[in-house]
């Protein structure tokens, strides 16, 4: 084994697959590819099992897999079949990817050739998705709709949700390695800025809100908050986010410069619907159409609130949070709030870092915003429990030279 191929490339291999797949349009929408991502799962486990001697499971990853088998055995009870397990392949990759995590925190070397392979793939689909809007603007709002008619979109490498909202989620953390790359690693930091242009102009493109405002606050939290306390980071999110609205109220010439700039999008149809609601005192338009998928979540979590719908269905959609408690019950919700808030949590209390502390409250407070207020997606796992602790790490490592050098000096 130690003149070929190692165990710990195997489990590279595996991992990146599982990654390169969540963020690749082209592979996420086949069947094919997702049980060839639980085949990857499978084999890291595999090697898992075989590389640690002995074997140590953490509690965790205990109540992960407990929580996997819990999920597997209710839905193939009610549907006598592997289809409706299937379904559930989403819930799989993140019980999968929390153990990774957990199996990962004392080697992240050996993944940190991830982080450029990650980049690079979205800036190839960043760049396929803006020339498709170019061509056609339309497309935007069928990008974001898990249905058939956009797989013909999906096949050529232009994206929805799983593109767009998981480089949301840790975009201010891609940034901060990418600064901090600067002085270090040149070729990360092009790399990075190169990313850092398709991205910013692809949510302009596609005109989705939450996307531009939750990116826009987690860079002014990274750039300009350093201060310790997640809550007192979200409250500054908030304020920010209502001084938006109520100026977009009764600021007419802020109102006006903002529909000229995105005539046509759907912020502009947005803006359009919060002015006809605050007239009516109603919700109109699309801000109605997420408080009744909203309302429709916590409909079904108040029906089943302890083991959660599961395959009766999954809420009202519009809210990855809502929809998790509402298909998984309690318990579900708290795992999913345990696993995609761990990683940021975990970087933030074990290193008394003010860079490290920046990121993970701007991230924790983007990740806050999209679970709350949008949909779930396969790659926000993979993205915030594989790749941000590489990104963390990386930073970590570049912090130590700087300080090495500083006392050097």
């Amino acid at each position: 084994m130690k003149k070929g191929i190692s165990y710990g490339i195997i489990q590279s291999v595996a991992v990146a697959y599982l990654t390169i797949w969540s963020i690749s349009p082209p592979l996420e929408v086949d069947l094919i590819y997702r049980l060839l991502a639980v085949v990857a799962a499978v084999v890291w486990a595999g090697v898992w099992l075989i590389r640690e001697n002995p074997i140590v499971l953490n509690k965790d990853q205990l109540l992960s897999i407990f929580f996997l088998f819990t999920v597997v055995g209710v839905t193939f009870i009610d549907n006598g079949d592997f289809n409706g397990i299937l379904r559930q392949i989403a819930f799989f990759i993140l019980v999968i990817c929390t153990i990774m995590n957990s199996y990962y925190k004392d080697h992240w070397d050996e993944l940190r050739w991830l982080v450029p392979v990650v980049l690079v793939l979205f800036i190839v689909y960043n760049f396929k998705t803006i020339q498709a809007l170019i061509d056609d603007p339309t497309i935007a709002r069928r990008l974001v709709r898990a249905d058939e008619s956009i797989y013909v979109y999906l096949r050529q490498g232009i994206g929805g949700y799983s593109l767009v909202y998981p480089q949301v989620c840790v975009s201010s953390a891609f940034l901060a390695w990418t600064l901090k790359a600067f002085k270090h690693n040149k070729i990360y930091f092009v790399i990075g800025l190169i990313w850092l242009i398709t991205y910013v102009v692809l949510i302009s493109k596609a005109s989705y809100s939450i996307a531009m405002f939750t990116s826009i606050v987690g860079a002014i939290l990274l750039l300009f908050y350093k201060g310790k306390s997640g809550v007192s980071a979200f409250i500054i999110a908030i304020v920010i986010f209502s001084t938006v609205m109520l100026s977009i109220l009764y600021i007419e010439d802020f109102r006006n410069n903002l529909l000229e700039t995105f005539d046509g999008t759907a912020v502009a149809k947005k803006i359009n619907d919060l002015v006809a609601t605050s007239e009516s005192g109603e919700a109109e338009g699309s801000i109605g159409s997420r408080m009744t998928r909203y309302v429709a979540s916590l409909r079904t979590i108040a029906t089943y609130p302890i083991i959660g719908a599961l395959w009766r269905g999954s809420g009202g959609g519009h809210s990855a949070f809502l929809d998790t408690v509402a298909k998984y019950g309690i318990w579900g919700g708290w795992f999913f709030i345990k696993s995609v808030y761990s990683v940021p949590q975990y970087y933030k209390k074990k290193y008394d870092n003010h860079k490290i502390r920046s990121m993970s409250n701007a991230v924790l407070v983007s990740l806050l915003m999209v679970s709350i207020l949008d949909s779930i997606s396969y790659s926000f796992y993979c993205l915030i429990l594989l790749i941000l602790p590489l990104l963390f790490e990386d930073v970590l490592r570049w912090e130590k030279i700087e300080d090495e050098n500083t006392l050097d000096g």
